[in-house]
């Protein structure tokens, strides 16, 4: 919901895979996103940081963020890159797919690579059927 005149609120994403120098991570990851969001002039509406693996969705952090979607308190997730999402580019699509239904968007520091994933899914299927 980027409007003229209208801030944008975004949800910082922090994950860090094991605990082994999780605090340094997650902290460096909050610090380089709060920055960011600052420069773009976004709301800041919640931070959430997890320790787990990026193989599966069903992670607490993700339910905060799926929550916090389902009551439009925010129009976008930011994190440091897109695999923070998950690891699989399925279940990041399905995640994606999942918050925009709210009219969130996921993004990163990188862009959101996921529009090449999709444009070779979607190749993929057509050849499929074919």
């Amino acid at each position: 919901m980027e409007g003229v005149g209208k801030k944008v609120r975004v949800a910082i994403y922090c994950r860090m895979a094991t605990d082994t120098d999780s605090r340094q991570g997650l902290e460096m990851q909050k610090e380089k996103l709060r920055q960011y969001a600052e420069q773009q002039g976004y709301d800041i509406v919640g931070i959430v940081a997890e320790v787990a693996k990026g193989n599966t969705l069903n992670r607490p952090g993700l339910r905060e963020i799926h929550d916090l979607a389902c009551n439009h308190s925010m129009d976008k997730v930011l994190a440091v890159s897109i695999d923070r999402f998950g690891r699989n580019p399925g279940d990041v699509l399905y995640l994606e797919n999942k918050l925009k239904r709210q009219q969130v968007r996921l993004d990163s520091l990188q862009g959101n690579p996921l529009q090449d994933y999709r444009k070779t899914a979607r190749a993929f299927r057509r050849r499929r059927k074919a």
